[in-house]
């Protein structure tokens, strides 16, 4: 790619545009979810939220994956915190992480727990935490390494998932952050973000 491609695209769209629209819709979540979070309390509309704008992060990563492969990108690359992957690596060996959170969320409004192939039956139960102030939306960050917590209950058995909305509010963003840092200086990224913010006409995003 030439240096005149990487500031211009064909459709007349520079980079920077692109760039600066990105940088308004990080905005635009981050700060809608912190509100849902403390003001309106809407603890599980929120962490569903969390999980599809996880999907739409690896959209940008891997505009010609399919929805699970976006979802798992930003795990298993660590887009999110190393924390996010041990989460993941864990939760990968009884289920499937894409169905089990995101998909479940959205279209079940459950944890979902399809057990692994040769895997006994197993059950999966969560809770969602939220906060009713700023000030406990800062000691939940502070407090937590990690917005998401696999407890084993019975092992093979019966699992149960944690969700800190605040902590993961505040991964969510650094994953923003780690992907704006990544498509600076590698066009992998770059190229893939260039590809996806044509595809959905981000520069629309005012």
């Amino acid at each position: 790619m030439t240096e005149k491609t990487k500031n211009k695209e064909e459709n007349g769209i520079s980079f920077r545009e692109y760039f600066e629209s990105f940088l308004k819709m990080q905005e635009f979540i981050i700060n809608d979810l912190i509100r849902a979070t403390i003001w309106a309390r809407a603890n599980f509309l929120v962490a569903m939220g969390i999980f599809n704008y996880i999907e739409i992060l690896g959209s940008f990563c891997l505009p010609d994956g399919n929805c699970k492969e976006r979802f798992n990108f930003v795990f298993e690359n660590e887009l999110l915190p190393k924390e996010y992957k041990n989460f993941y690596n864990k939760l990968k060996m009884i289920t499937d992480p894409y169905h089990c959170l995101r998909c479940g969320m959205v279209h079940e409004y459950l944890i979902k727990t399809n057990s692994k192939e040769g895997k006994p039956n197993i059950t999966i139960s969560f809770t969602i935490y939220g906060v009713e102030s700023y000030e406990e939306y800062e000691r939940n960050i502070f407090s937590k390494k990690c917005g998401l917590e696999l407890i084993v209950w019975e092992k093979d058995k019966s699992y149960h998932i944690n969700v800190y909305n605040p902590r993961l509010i505040h991964d969510l963003n650094l994953a923003f952050e780690n992907f704006k840092q990544k498509i600076n200086e590698d066009m992998f990224y770059r190229e893939n973000f260039l590809k996806r913010a044509k595809e959905i006409r981000l520069e629309k995003l005012k």
